[in-house]
């Protein structure tokens, strides 16, 4: 844990503000309190590149979503194709001491904060706010290493070497017991300046995830449906899908300014995708250069249907085949894929996508210095507000939104036995109509069996590249099926072969959780994850 707490100043030990006081001299207002509980909500993951080491969308890399194109955070690949090990640093170090050190911030805020003269009604808030959090930052921690202790007071250096692990019993009950603690004294709506802050309906969301990653499926059902029943004090649902004006761009609008504001976001970080369009869209765009960093795979193209609700395997060999080619062949794939992913000849933001050109002045094609390796790119988030930003976007990342709930909602029912509950065909509904697809067909997905195959996809296509498909197929047992293998990108028409990107290999013994850093495995007694 010697990382944990130097990895900043040392004398971030005794002191909130490193240079100018003491802990007896802060904790006194508002003012201060404001401060040291930003700072803990300053550690939440992002969308884009902003120093902080969690970034979500470029973990879509390490999973059969996306590979990794960046000219920085090497260590994506290195993770995704099976080379890591206990020393690789960044990501794994990286998050576990952003995350530590966030729980000792609010350690340190929750022993403290109770000094300041300020509004009583207010402070237990920040309170209940910084205990959230703590939640927040424990459960990620769990989701990637699993084999973590539990923090909930400010460590010293004399107590780390005794740290050690937590059992996942106590793990999962301190985080959801935290959470409903928190969700009974927090508000259920803030006004939309202060609508980033920890409500009801993020604590709920958050032990939702908890329970479904601990296998607890019922709870999780049952946790996803506190948050849809949530209501304010009009009696208005807290939460619901987004629609804009144009039906029709609904999806699209959600990751853009257009729908920045919406009811479905349930926790978000503010401005957190601040160079998104400089880190994602294609190279050739003017006024350019961007770096086309995540680049989709057609394994995640070709997981999404047709507008008549049938996937590829269904439509027969020759017909995949002329979608593996012209991947939205006469306008019809899900709208999700097109909000999504920008594929071969399309024209996107005045740059016609040409990947396969044979001109070696394109920037865009495969073999450029930041061309898409797999011939696709990132279109979701990028909003022509930002063309040519290099880290002026105000975009909010959403963490957590409730179409997620509802996913959530669906595969607790249907992993504990309870897939003829209304619910699964609702929520799922609820989510096609949104994006245009047709209802579920129940003469189809009527078994266990096959609302897992639908539930499974509708997860992939609708949180595509947000962050949790890393969770998702380690929890469905699939990561060691897909991440197994040769990487495909798209398929060139005039040669009929796939761009052939990466081979990834997956140990199930080792690689469904991430190594613990050797540093803290030196000055502790945690005990490492199997196989690292």
């Amino acid at each position: 844990m010697l990382s944990l707490l130097f990895a900043c100043n040392k004398d971030y030990l005794n002191r909130n503000d490193p240079i100018s006081t003491t802990d007896d001299k802060w904790w006194k207002t508002q003012t201060q309190l404001d401060q040291a509980l930003n700072y803990i909500y300053n550690d939440l993951p992002q969308g884009g590149y902003a120093g902080n080491p969690n970034t979500l969308t470029f973990f879509s890399s390490l999973t059969d979503d996306a590979y990794w194109n960046g000219n920085f955070y090497g260590a994506l690949n290195t993770l995704a194709v099976g080379d890591g090990s206990p020393t690789i640093g960044w990501p794994c170090e990286g998050v576990w001491v952003n995350d530590y050190a966030a729980i000792r911030m609010a350690c340190r805020f929750l022993a403290n904060a109770g000094n300041a003269y300020m509004d009583p009604t207010l402070k237990k808030r920040y309170l209940y706010e910084a205990r959230a959090l703590r939640a927040w930052y424990t459960l990620e921690l769990w989701l990637y290493f699993r084999n973590i202790p539990i923090v909930t007071t400010p460590l010293t250096p004399e107590e780390t070497p005794d740290l050690t692990s937590s059992s996942q019993t106590d793990i999962v009950a301190f985080i959801t017991t935290e959470l409903d603690t928190c969700a009974e004294n927090l508000p259920a709506t803030y006004a939309t300046d202060q609508s980033w802050r920890m409500t009801q309906g993020a604590c709920l969301s958050m032990k939702a995830i908890c329970y479904l990653n601990a296998g607890m499926f019922k709870e999780a059902a049952d946790a996803a449906k506190q948050v849809m029943d949530l209501k304010d004090e009009n009696g208005q649902k807290v939460y619901q899908l987004y629609q804009s004006s144009n039906r029709a761009n609904s999806y699209t609008d959600l990751f853009s300014y257009a729908g920045k504001i919406n009811q479905e976001r349930i926790f978000f970080k503010p401005n957190a995708l601040n160079d998104i369009w400089f880190r994602d869209a294609p190279t050739g765009i003017s006024p350019g250069p961007q770096q086309a960093a995540l680049n989709p795979t057609a394994s995640l193209v070709n997981t999404y249907e047709t507008k008549q609700g049938k996937t590829l395997a269904e439509l027969g060999p020759d017909s995949t085949k002329i979608y593996e080619m012209y991947p939205n062949y006469k306008n019809n794939r899900d709208p999700r894929l097109l909000a999504t992913i920008l594929y071969p000849g399309e024209v996107f933001a005045d740059d016609s996508l040409q990947p396969f050109t044979t001109n070696l002045n394109n920037p865009d094609r495969i073999g450029a210095p930041t061309g898409s390796h797999t011939g696709f790119w990132d279109r979701k988030y990028l909003d022509l507000t930002d063309r040519g930003a290099t880290g002026s976007s105000t975009l909010d990342f959403m963490l957590i939104r409730y179409a997620q709930i509802l996913l959530i909602r669906v595969e607790g029912l249907v992993e504990s036995g309870n897939w003829q509950d209304p619910d699964v065909i609702k929520c799922l509904n609820d989510i096609r109509e949104r994006a245009g697809m047709p209802d579920v067909d129940v003469a189809v997905y009527n078994t266990q069996e096959k609302l897992r195959e639908l539930y499974q996809r509708e997860c992939r296509v609708e949180l595509a590249l947000e962050g949790w498909r890393w969770f998702d197929i380690r929890r469905w047992n699939i990561a060691s099926q897909v991440m197994n293998g040769v990487v495909y990108g798209a398929t060139n028409p005039a040669t009929g072969q796939r761009v052939v990107v990466q081979t990834r290999k997956f140990d199930p013994q080792r690689d469904n959780l991430w190594p613990i850093p050797q540093n803290e495995i030196n000055t502790s007694k945690i005990e490492q994850n199997p196989g690292w």
